[in-house]
């Protein structure tokens, strides 16, 4: 059994064609700009959508822990008291109430991955496992992707390489494709952005490009993401270009546009998000500028 926090059809930027994303609970970093603040963590949340709610206290009465309460600053949580008991769910009229995650059967992720085959054939797509860093959830992993490559599904796995090397090692065999984000070059700046100082991404980045030998260029791509006073500078994208460089330069690499919309998931978890006030991705000239710092090393950008 595994955690999931959503399984996204249709999705066109996580591998090659028209893939089905499984995104798993958890991750060892904790990066400033995280995308998917509710697969930081294995524990399953609620959430609250202030946008639906009604404040009509519905939930206040179907909560038998009183962990629900409405006063003068609004909706509010006792998570110390929540059970997740879901009650508050079902009562709620306007679904103003949701879980950030759920439990679920291999055999039945098998299942869900698989119902959309017809467009992966179409499209060269297959199944993308994401998070949170699947990684932490690898033995349920492995039994997923061998499910669906049973049926001829082409497999790809998101992922920091924040694991022990044996854990990478042992999906090998089941997944066909790495995605691999490589945030930031230099020891202390990647610290302080995601609470690891990067030494395990890159020592597996190298085992990696090692073990696959010739086969890296087609079974490996690394990604870089593009974060507002954290990662999209030039210093830190030839540091970047250098390091994949230095491991093989027939290496495709992805630049991910910045995406302001995170901040609306960390206003429903009653979080701070440190880009909470950047509502814009970047410009096409800009990228093309952040584009020219790595072709501008030999690479080939996607």
């Amino acid at each position: 059994m595994g955690r999931v926090f959503d399984v996204q059809r249709f999705s066109v930027h996580d591998g090659p064609g028209i893939r089905t994303t499984l995104f798993l609970k958890g991750c060892p970093l904790r990066c400033a700009w995280c995308q998917n603040p509710e697969g930081l963590e294995g524990a399953i949340h609620l959430w609250h959508f202030p946008n639906l709610c009604a404040s009509c206290g519905t939930c206040v009465k179907a909560c038998s822990r009183g962990a629900i309460s409405l006063g003068e600053a609004g909706w509010k949580l006792d998570r110390a008291r929540c059970d997740l008991c879901g009650d508050c769910l079902t009562a709620c009229p306007r679904n103003a109430l949701g879980l950030d995650g759920r439990d679920l059967e291999v055999d039945e992720a098998v299942n869900q991955l698989s119902a959309d085959r017809v467009f992966y054939d179409v499209s060269g797509g297959g199944v993308t496992f994401s998070g949170g860093d699947p990684l932490l959830q690898a033995p349920f992993v492995a039994e997923v992707a061998r499910g669906v490559k049973a049926l001829g599904i082409h497999t790809a796995l998101e992922t920091s390489l924040q694991a022990p090397w044996e854990t990478v090692e042992s999906l090998l065999p089941l997944i066909d494709l790495f995605l691999v984000d490589v945030k930031l070059a230099d020891p202390e700046r990647h610290a302080r952005a995601t609470g690891q100082d990067g030494s395990t991404i890159r020592e597996n980045l190298r085992r990696l490009v090692r073990t696959l030998d010739g086969a890296a260029a087609q079974r490996l791509r690394l990604r870089v993401p593009l974060v507002p006073g954290f990662t999209a500078d030039p210093e830190n994208l030839a540091a970047v270009a250098d390091l994949i460089a230095s491991l093989d330069r027939s290496l495709s690499v992805e630049l991910m546009n910045f995406n302001p919309l995170a901040a609306a998931k960390y206003r429903r978890m009653g979080k701070d998000h440190a880009l909470a006030d950047r509502t814009t991705s970047y410009s096409e000239q800009e990228l093309a500028g952040f584009r020219a710092v790595l072709v501008g090393r030999g690479l080939s950008v996607v």
